[in-house]
């Protein structure tokens, strides 16, 4: 990348002068971006364009999504990468298939129209302009239309072309050279992950590391019993052979110069990583992926299968969010190139009019193992057998499970995919059959960690009786803590790998509640007594007469904390009600003006306190009868 990207920028006014196209361009783009160079050239048609240097991809995709159909003058101009460099050109597929015509010679419409079909990808007129030592285009004088022509003298070997069906078992001696040769990509079908991924293996061993995909299902029915093939691709009845081949470890589909797609072995020379990956999206664009990936998969969650055809996303899209589809927004020109920028949520499958999109086998796990563990804490004892799982998924989600939907066709294929220590499995064993326990994982905690974890409870309560109502959002917590305490929250340093399973920890402290689409961290009702009952006593001390009249104590209150006491959530109604609750720091007594609040005395609290553990301890047992434990604390201290 250190010699950087061209962008080349068409469709400006003609009405700008030549001289000022160069400093309004380079303006445009160093407001964004660093550019190191900028050529003007002029187009076929007599119109200006330009082609400007930016350092790197990240700043290509920055400057597209700031710059992309930007209204310069009367015109919006139109931004995009140049297009593939001289050497990168298909030569040996345009020679091979002009070879297999009789003459060297055919119409170019059905010229290219072959090229698609043979070789899965496009061939613009403009791509045979620049390949003129391979081929001529010429104005055939007959009437027949424009031709395209091998040159005579080409010397390019052919013997590197790519085919696009497999020649043992498909050979392309079966059809004529101008004969259709389509494909609709693979189909749906119901196949176990274990069978599949042995066969596949095999099947690369025998064909030599490498099998086209289009004669896939050919190739396999060939040597191993047939697949189980659904005709409805509707996404109820099975799951894209294509998917579920990225499920497949040790296996890779990597698609060729031309768009063939082939399935080989998964080595370092194979897997080629793009330095895209490496870097990742401009920071500027980074916030907006981020919500764009979670989108699509919220999207696509909801349609059968996960499975929705490519030329439906944008309607789709506009129709679930109510919003455009704006590409360039996140630094793309085509829709297909920001979809397959995101490899580890999105899977393009199938060509032409049969091209799907579905979620990446990734992303399923994910998205499987978040509702598994939401099934599993909603259980009472957080766990559950196997063979209930559809009937916990109906009552967790409240609709019947399709298993087709996480891109498997069996339940075992995917709880092998499951990520280490997120969940534990057993054997049980249940009269006359096995079953298998599934229970959410958990590591036992350290003695240092147990006191660390009691520790933040204490804190937990100290940062929530600062705020209202006594609880706060999920997802604020953490920066509330860090504000609060002036240190960062590491969930890791009490045991956890989770902020909820920290939560969990203490359940005596803090609950979880659902508010709409948040998650809410509040007290529980006993911490929320003892924290209201601490602040109505304050209230009571800094009052003149160390006294508050009980019809004025809510209202004391508010002044002092800034909101309302949370009744409600201490399940009362009134406030006479809420002080009973508080009668270990305030008691309610008759006085000159009615009912006043008055604190309790601790002293004889700890007095009390200290005759009964007293009076306990001296018991065998270490307890006694009512009754009896009444009259003695009478008649040997005076008091009951």
């Amino acid at each position: 990348m250190s010699e950087g990207v061209e962008l080349q920028v068409t469709n400006l006014d003609p009405g700008i002068d030549q001289r000022d196209v160069r400093e309004l361009v380079t303006a445009l783009f160093t407001e964004y971006v660093t550019l190191s160079g900028v050529n003007i050239y002029r187009q076929e048609g007599g119109g200006l364009g330009a082609i400007v240097k930016v350092g790197n991809l990240q700043e290509a995709q920055l400057a597209i999504s700031q710059l992309h159909k930007r209204k310069v003058g009367t015109k919006r101009i139109s931004i995009s990468h140049l297009p593939m460099d001289v050497v990168d050109l298909p030569r040996k597929e345009v020679v091979a298939l002009l070879q297999s015509v009789p003459g060297g010679k055919i119409q170019l419409f059905k010229f290219r129209q072959m090229f698609e079909e043979r070789f899965r990808g496009s061939i613009s007129v403009a791509d045979l302009h620049r390949m003129k030592e391979v081929v001529t285009l010429t104005e055939d004088l007959t009437g027949t239309g424009r031709m395209v022509q091998l040159n005579t003298n080409t010397v390019v070997g052919s013997e590197e072309v790519e085919m696009l069906h497999c020649e043992i078992h498909c050979p392309s001696s079966q059809a004529g050279w101008a004969e259709r040769r389509v494909w609709e990509g693979l189909p749906d079908v119901k196949v176990e992950m274990d069978v599949l991924s042995l066969n596949i293996r095999k099947i690369l061993i025998s064909h030599g590391g490498s099998v086209p995909l289009a004669s896939l299902v050919h190739c396999y029915n060939a040597d191993f019993d047939p697949l189980d093939v659904e005709v409805a691709d509707d996404g109820k009845h099975g799951v894209p052979l294509e998917h579920l081949l990225q499920a497949v470890k040790g296996i890779v589909v990597n698609t060729g110069a031309t768009g063939i797609k082939k399935i080989v072995e998964a080595t370092p020379e194979n897997l080629g990583v793009k330095q895209s990956d490496l870097v990742g999206p401009p920071p500027a664009l980074a916030g907006q992926l981020i919500t764009f990936t979670r989108e699509i998969v919220d999207m696509l969650k909801t349609i059968p299968g996960c499975k929705l055809a490519f030329y439906k996303f944008i309607p789709r899209y506009h129709h679930h969010f109510g919003k455009q589809c704006r590409v360039a927004d996140y630094g793309y020109t085509k829709l297909k190139d920001l979809l397959e920028s995101l490899p580890h949520v999105i899977q393009i499958i199938g060509e032409g009019a049969k091209t799907f999109i579905t979620l990446a086998h990734k992303a399923q796990v994910r998205r499987f193992t978040n509702d598994l563990l939401k099934m599993l804490k909603n259980q009472p004892e957080k766990q559950f057998l196997l063979s209930s799982f559809s009937l916990v998924f109906e009552k967790t989600f409240f609709k019947p499970l399709s298993i087709y939907d996480y891109g498997v066709c069996h339940l075992t294929d995917i709880l092998t995919d499951i990520p280490e220590n997120t969940i534990f499995t057993e054997d049980v064993n249940e009269a006359t059959k096995s079953d298998t326990m599934i229970s959410v994982f958990r590591r036992d905690q350290t003695q240092e960690e147990v006191m660390r974890t009691r520790g933040f409870a204490k804190e937990v309560v100290e940062l929530l009786r600062h705020s209202p109502d006594l609880s706060i959002c999920f997802n604020k917590f953490i920066p509330a803590y860090h504000q609060h305490f002036g240190r960062q929250c590491r969930v890791g340093s009490y045991g956890m790998t989770k902020l909820i399973e920290l939560f969990e920890a203490i359940p005596d402290t803090v609950e979880i509640r659902e508010d709409g689409e948040e998650r809410m961290v509040q007290l529980t009702k006993d911490k929320m007594i003892w924290v209201v009952g601490e602040q109505v006593e304050c209230v009571v001390k800094t009052s003149r007469a160390r006294c508050v009249a009980l019809v004025e104590l809510e209202e004391e209150y508010q002044k002092m904390f800034g909101h309302l006491m949370p009744l409600g959530r201490m399940g009362v109604g009134r406030v006479e009600e809420a002080v009973e609750l508080l009668q270990s720091w305030v008691r309610v007594v008759n006085g000159k003006e009615g009912k006043m609040v008055v604190t309790v005395d601790r002293g004889f609290i700890r007095t009390m306190a200290s005759n009964v553990r007293r009076l306990l301890v001296e018991q065998d047992e270490g307890h006694m009868d009512l009754v009896d434990f009444i009259e003695k604390m009478a008649t040997r201290f005076g008091s009951h």
